[in-house]
């Protein structure tokens, strides 16, 4: 069960398919609930809730999940109103007032720019430094890096073209976030220019390999509290879809995604292989903390 804001757009979507209980308050419900705060750095904000929101609610235990939506005070919003923000979003100083047991934190298209010359980047540090205890933390893609980079001073670096597509991966150690999860469903979805090199990680005590791709790189990265993914296992059918659209009437060159479209035809529906794994990852996930 979700406990949501009443008023959030996102729980009209949900509802018919999820059981969600409502609040009136973007603050703390009584409800004991496993709170989980996300960081939402996707220019789409509603959509991402959506996709997350819909992960989130698989979950085995009898505690609800209380999801609490995290705003920037130093990023000027340009794709939603602020009167959104403030109804919806928590800030840094209302965290004070809540018990928050783990985290997501969103990629965002900034992977062209150096971490340090993003403008909330001095922000971002705060929040880092604030999850850095929590029982567990999520980084996605963009955010993943980012994260690398603040904790281990790991770099990404640049491909020479976009990885986009479907893709197939390879475990690498056993752990509980892969339970009941089989080696062929273990697809993610991936749109980025920028990858971190598998030396690097290796090169940390502190981390280790999950999950590798088929050019062996490293794509999901494990410590003790924090989950790195370089991919976009919390995007829906169409997102790989809508994103190659979009680059094409902005005149970007770009291939279609890989392993997406039923045989591989633009005009036929995607495939949405990366479903179950997705479910089940975040179900373990909710699992463990």
């Amino acid at each position: 069960m979700l406990v949501l804001n009443k008023n959030m757009p996102v729980v009209d979507e949900l509802k018919d398919d999820i059981y969600i209980k409502l609040k009136d308050t973007k603050f703390s419900s009584s409800e004991k609930s496993k709170k989980i705060l996300i960081l939402n750095l996707m220019p789409n904000k509603v959509e991402t809730e959506y996709h997350l929101l819909r992960l989130l609610q698989e979950n085995d235990s009898s505690s609800s999940i209380e999801p609490f939506f995290l705003k920037l005070s130093t990023h000027n919003y340009k794709n939603i109103d602020n009167k959104y923000l403030d109804e919806f979003y928590v800030t840094l100083e209302d965290l004070k007032k809540i018990e928050i047991d783990a985290a997501i934190i969103t990629g965002a298209p900034l992977e062209k720019i150096e971490f340090e010359e993003v403008t909330y980047w001095n922000e971002l540090k705060k929040i880092f430094e604030f999850i850095d205890n929590l029982k567990s933390t999520i980084f996605i893609c963009w955010g993943s890096q980012a994260a690398l980079h603040y904790f281990h001073g790991i770099k990404k670096y640049e491909y020479s073209k976009k990885k986009f597509g479907i893709f197939q991966h390879k475990c690498e150690a056993i752990t509980d976030l892969f339970n009941n999860i089989s080696e062929s469903d273990l697809k993610i979805p991936h749109s980025r220019y920028t990858y971190i090199k598998r030396e690097e990680v290796e090169n940390t005590r502190e981390l280790k390999i999950l999950l590798s791709d088929e050019e062996n790189e490293p794509v999901i990265v494990r410590e003790r509290n924090k989950i790195y993914i370089s991919g976009h296992m919390e995007y829906a059918k169409y997102n790989l879809r809508d994103e190659y659209i979009r680059d094409i009437k902005k005149g970007i060159v770009i291939e279609k995604p890989e392993n997406y479209f039923l045989e591989n035809d633009i005009n036929k529906e995607p495939v949405f292989s990366w479903d179950s794994f997705s479910r089940e990852f975040y179900k373990n996930w909710l699992g463990s903390i």
